[in-house]
């Protein structure tokens, strides 16, 4: 899983913006702490459900990419058969039979 690590850095980030503002704030040290356990506990699961988001759409993508791949194979393979059916047909060419040749002199 490419996104297993996005969790940790979204949970980490929040705890360390919260550290930050409880040192500045002066905030005492159970309640600066109870804050930032929260907080990594809300922000990792948030960055779990990103993660799985994430995995989502890059699967669906990578299935939807294959099965273009694949409709683009199987339509120039189309065309190429047809090109070949074509060139195997040679064009029908009329002949005027002596019949026909006669019947047109005798018109002129």
């Amino acid at each position: 899983m490419k996104n297993k690590r996005l969790a940790f850095i979204v949970m980490l980030f929040a705890g360390t913006s919260i550290a930050f503002a409880c040192l500045i704030n002066k905030i005492p040290l159970v309640t600066s702490l109870l804050y930032i356990a929260a907080t990594l506990l809300i922000f990792y699961i948030i960055g779990l459900i990103i993660a799985g988001i994430i995995t989502k759409i890059n699967t669906e993508a990578e299935a939807r990419a294959k099965q273009l791949a694949k409709e683009k194979k199987e339509a120039e393979l189309r065309a190429k058969e047809e090109e070949e059916e074509e060139e195997e047909e040679e064009p029908v060419v009329e002949e005027e039979t002596a019949e026909e040749a006669s019947e047109d002199s005798e018109n002129q």
